[in-house]
């Protein structure tokens, strides 16, 4: 019969209590696993209904268009307070109020009377930033009362209104416009005085007659065209405040606009150019 020592049998007495733990957490661990693992397929399922919810509301938006209808269903009852609410409020207000055909009294509105006969609107190309196009026409409004019209029309072709008069106001008329009324006032002088022929001697130094009416046309132009631009110039300003100019194209060309202004019974326009930063400031 083998014997053992004392200290043999306590570290094999001491592995087994260790062995039979073991063994006893192991079953314990191996219950719990059975006992997740129902929870872990709910998890599992739960996501994929997540995932298969998200997709559907991407394409066909029920949810959104569901809560959207409730949501406007309760709009009602819901309290009109806090400064969201004052604002929209506000701009309802202002709104109605330009909107609203309120009379418009002519004698205290002040206003041209190209806008009390007619409304004016604009246009340009592209919307925002430096223009390279701006178009204001004039429509006629026949049998239209002021009274009778929106204030926000009002106001807004009053707005159009003023453009095209600073517009008419800055253009700049170029030399070859008044070369007809130069000829004019020429032929006129010859008239009286008489046709030119060569002299000999000629104390100008010329023998053409058409070298000696070509520097009377340079010297005439030179003394009387900036006169003759300032009474165009004017007489186009009145015929704008007027109601008579019906439409006013400008064109952008390198470091200027060039223009086009329509008279009312003329088909012939005015041409004319104008700087590109005065057509800025205007229209912006």
């Amino acid at each position: 019969m083998i014997r053992f020592s004392e200290n043999i049998k306590a570290v094999f007495f001491h592995f087994c209590a260790r062995f039979q733990r073991w063994l006893r957490c192991a079953c314990a661990t191996l219950g719990r696993v059975q006992y997740l693992r129902p929870l872990a397929v709910t998890l599992v399922l739960i996501a994929l209904l997540g995932a298969g919810v998200a997709w559907s509301e991407y394409q066909t938006n029920w949810f959104a268009r569901r809560l959207g209808a409730f949501l406007l269903s309760i709009n009602a009852l819901r309290p009109q307070s806090g400064a969201l609410w004052q604002d929209i409020q506000a701009q309802v207000r202002t709104q109605q109020a330009i909107d609203a055909s309120d009379p418009l009294p002519v004698s205290r509105a002040g206003l041209p009377d190209a806008v009390t006969r007619s409304r004016f609107e604009g246009s340009r190309v592209p919307e925002s930033g430096v223009p390279g196009y701006v178009a204001i026409y004039k429509i006629p409004l026949p049998g239209v009362d002021l009274n009778t019209r929106p204030l926000g029309d009002v106001i807004a072709s009053l707005r159009v209104y003023r453009q095209g008069l600073a517009i008419v106001k800055a253009l700049h008329l170029p030399d070859v416009y008044f070369h007809a009324e130069v000829r004019k006032q020429i032929d006129y002088l010859y008239a009286q005085v008489g046709d030119i022929e060569a002299v000999a001697p000629d104390t100008l130094g010329v023998t053409d007659p058409d070298s000696l009416k070509a520097a009377v046309f340079s010297e005439l132009a030179t003394a009387v065209i900036p006169d003759l631009r300032l009474r165009e110039k004017d007489a186009l300003i009145t015929a704008y405040q007027n109601g008579q100019i019906t439409k006013i194209l400008l064109y952008r060309d390198l470091g200027r606009f060039r223009g086009e202004l329509f008279r009312e019974g003329s088909r012939v326009p005015v041409v004319f150019e104008i700087e590109a930063g005065a057509v800025s400031e205007i229209v912006e």
